[in-house]
């Protein structure tokens, strides 16, 4: 079993993101955990930069997510995913995709960009319990 802290981030009254810290590669990541989110996914610009020759496959199913449909979504196996003690050599179809958007409302709301979203199918497969009374994320390998 496994634990990592996590962070409550209030953007505007009311309104709440869940943060973690991880990396990948080596690479520090703040990661949003969104069990709204159907799949995890990656920051097209960050990834790129830290593996310019990371095997990019377009994704076969239907790209929608909450700003609409029709985004480009590659997907792609991550090296070296960590979260606390956490470790996983490959982080398996992963979703890479700009999140130019998101960074940008978060930079106006004066916020540090995001590198991730960890979403429902990493919760799903690791079991993993949110106990925001002690700030854990709570999960299985």
């Amino acid at each position: 079993m496994y634990k990592s802290s996590l962070r409550i981030l209030q953007l505007e009254k009311g309104d709440y993101h869940t943060l973690l810290s991880g990396s990948v590669g080596g690479h520090k990541m703040r990661i949003v955990l969104d069990t709204g989110a159907s799949h995890s996914c990656i920051d097209k610009q960050f990834v790129s930069q830290i593996f310019p020759n990371l095997m990019l496959e377009p994704n076969e199913g239907v790209n929608a997510g909450i700003g609409g449909m029709g985004f480009e979504v590659m997907v792609a196996d991550l090296p070296d995913f960590r979260i606390g003690r956490y470790h996983q050599k490959i982080l398996e179809n992963v979703a890479v995709i700009d999140f130019t958007h998101i960074n940008a409302a978060y930079r106006m709301l004066h916020r540090k960009p995001l590198q991730m979203i960890l979403g429902n199918d990493f919760c799903i497969k690791h079991k993993a319990i949110i106990d925001y009374g002690q700030n854990k994320l709570i999960f299985q390998r």
